[in-house]
């Protein structure tokens, strides 16, 4: 069933930039960002498996299945275990990765939910902590499950998501110099920097921001 929750007022916004580079005329990343219900606000990034045509039909099939489902109000939880059950009965296993991030706008919390998907980082004050660890995509298992991770982005934070072709972390290091970079900014130098050869390398970064009262 969907999320019946009481809506309460949003204390933040959400600001989310993306970068994307492909060797081929279609891209096999995905990435969309877009409101829930309540105070849910979701980023998705699904790295089709693999580059050109096909990379990008598996990527832009998860992508919409999923956002269809989060829009409804269906569960994270149940939204990425009905995408992993399909691609089990279709034989369809190990097409395409996903990170999805869930935002509450009312108090500044997240949830990063991983299937096969890249580590990805969180940057504050100059410093990069890795969240999440590649594991086996979905389609492979009915019993297989997403990792999860409970992050804060109240305090300034900002989350960085990569698909596997924009780069390691030593590059990933270096693509940014400002102490307090731009998410559009930074997302493009990620890219810039570390983008490997021959793969499509996508890169989003989202931050929090208390809207200006007076605007």
């Amino acid at each position: 069933l969907g999320s019946r929750r009481e809506t309460r007022s949003h204390r933040y916004s959400a600001e989310v930039a993306m970068s994307t580079r492909s060797h081929r005329e279609e891209n096999g990343d995905r990435c969309l960002w877009f409101p829930g219900t309540g105070s849910d606000y979701y980023v998705l990034l699904c790295d089709g498996m693999g580059t050109g045509a096909a990379a990008a039909r598996e990527s832009r099939e998860a992508a919409r299945l999923l956002k269809q489902m989060l829009a409804a109000g269906l569960p994270a939880e149940y939204a990425l275990r009905s995408l992993n059950s399909l691609a089990v009965l279709r034989e369809m296993g190990g097409c395409t990765t996903v990170d999805l991030v869930r935002l509450q706008l009312d108090t500044g919390r997240g949830t990063l939910y991983k299937w096969g998907a890249a580590p990805s980082y969180l940057l504050k004050n100059g410093q990069l902590r890795k969240i999440g660890t590649a594991g086996p995509p979905p389609g492979l298992s009915q019993q297989a499950r997403e990792t999860v991770d409970r992050l804060s982005l109240g305090g300034g934070e900002v989350l960085i998501l990569l698909s596997d072709g924009a780069g390691e972390d030593m590059l990933l290091r270096t693509a940014w110099t400002a102490p307090e970079p731009s998410p559009g900014g930074l997302a493009a130098a990620i890219v810039e920097h570390g983008a490997q050869e021959g793969d499509d390398a996508t890169v989003a970064v989202v931050r929090l921001v208390v809207p200006d009262a007076s605007a």
